[in-house]
């Protein structure tokens, strides 16, 4: 006898229906195990403030956690023993706000949230209560930290500048770049409502506004209100270009000058740096890819990159196997753009990099001996 479409699709829908009610079950049972009330995670003082954790009456306090919104009052200790109840100031299901009671004698300890339900939490953290004397004026600021990594940084590659600050509340701030001999300002960074005591930090990628060439010197990170005076952070060295070749190295003889005699009246238009093949290259100075190719009698797999906020061009030869960048991509400094090989006419001399520097652009004008450039930027690197 031959079942109809219907009934042989019948334990299908069965089996479907029973593995949906088991996995309703399943969330069910999961949901109801999570104990009740509100769970919160951090606490923290965001206004009128002598510390993350610090507060004096009249404070405002935030709670961050889960279930948050079912808090109908906030208990703060007082001295003697007990504890005084004042209603959220603000409540949503993740964070809720309170001011601690002025004039009550609230002391130290760790605020009780009370829910509905008679279901109660308190915050891992412990809030510190001290005299009203112990809090920072209205409008004042104080850098505690600041500071600049890596260093010495390097002009277009990312630099992380971080800094924390003591303040009343909340606060604009501006964040300076500045030129330490000459107070010149490189970059500028304005942020609003910025809290105070936390740790803070952005990426630079080294360059002036507007991508900017930025000079090898000393700098200052300067940090203060945004309609304030900055205050004198983390000290750090710049430098405009990195070395090269990431590996043992050497600069061999009078054939590898710039400007030594080669055959049919040529001469040497870069300087050889002899390294391991299988070294890597980085960009010297970041910019972005201007050509690349193959050359099998002379520069082998080699790669010029435009310099950024200058006319000048670098050129990379004798690369082990093509660059994995394209024309028109950018390139950071320090950031690979290949390995050091013997392509081209190298295969008969030996593992290097032929570096060429053009002031005025690729094939434009003439090029200039790199081996100075190389030496000080070896020096540091």
């Amino acid at each position: 006898m031959e079942l109809s479409e219907a009934a042989r699709s019948r334990p299908l829908r069965l089996a479907v229906a029973f593995s949906v009610a088991t996995a309703s079950a399943v969330l069910a049972v999961a949901a109801s195990a999570l104990p009740p009330g509100p769970h919160p995670t951090r606490i923290r003082c965001e206004t009128a403030c002598a510390g993350p954790r610090t507060a004096t009456g009249g404070s405002l306090i935030r709670w961050t956690g889960a279930h948050l919104s079912k808090v109908t009052a906030v208990a703060f200790r007082v001295a003697g023993g007990g504890r005084v109840s004042v209603a959220p100031r603000a409540v949503a299901k993740r964070s809720l706000k309170a001011v601690v009671p002025a004039g009550r004698r609230v002391v130290s300890g760790r605020p009780v949230l009370r829910a509905r339900g008679g279901h109660r939490a308190t915050a891992p953290g412990r809030l510190r209560v001290v005299p009203s004397s112990g809090i920072p004026a209205p409008g004042s600021f104080k850098l505690i930290h600041a500071s600049v990594s890596p260093q010495p940084a390097f002009f277009d590659a990312p630099v992380r500048l971080g800094y924390r600050f003591r303040a009343r509340g909340r606060a604009g701030i501006s964040v300076r770049v500045v030129r330490a001999r000459t107070g010149e300002v490189v970059r500028e960074w304005s942020r609003r409502g910025v809290t105070p005591y936390a740790r803070h930090a952005l990426t630079w990628n080294g360059t002036a506004s507007g991508g900017g060439y930025v000079r090898s010197g000393r700098y200052v990170l300067r940090v203060g209100r945004t309609r304030g005076r900055r205050r004198a952070g983390a000290r750090f060295r710049l430098h405009d270009a990195e070395f090269p070749v990431r590996g043992p190295h050497g600069f061999g003889g009078a054939e590898q000058r710039f400007g030594a005699p080669r055959s049919g009246g040529r001469v040497h238009q870069g300087q050889d740096t002899f390294a391991a093949c299988g070294t890597r290259e980085v960009a010297a100075v970041g910019g972005r890819v201007q050509a690349r190719g193959y050359d099998p009698v002379l520069y082998g797999n080699w790669l010029v990159i435009d310099g950024r906020g200058t006319t000048t061009d670098y050129r990379y030869a004798h690369m082990i196997a093509p660059t994995p960048l394209h024309t028109g991509e950018r390139v950071s400094t320090g950031q690979t753009v290949g390995r050091v090989g013997k392509t081209g006419n190298a295969r008969t001399v030996g593992c290097m990099l032929h570096l060429e520097i053009w002031p005025h652009g690729w094939e434009r004008g003439s090029p200039i001996d790199p081996l100075p450039f190389l030496l000080r930027w070896d020096r540091y690197s």
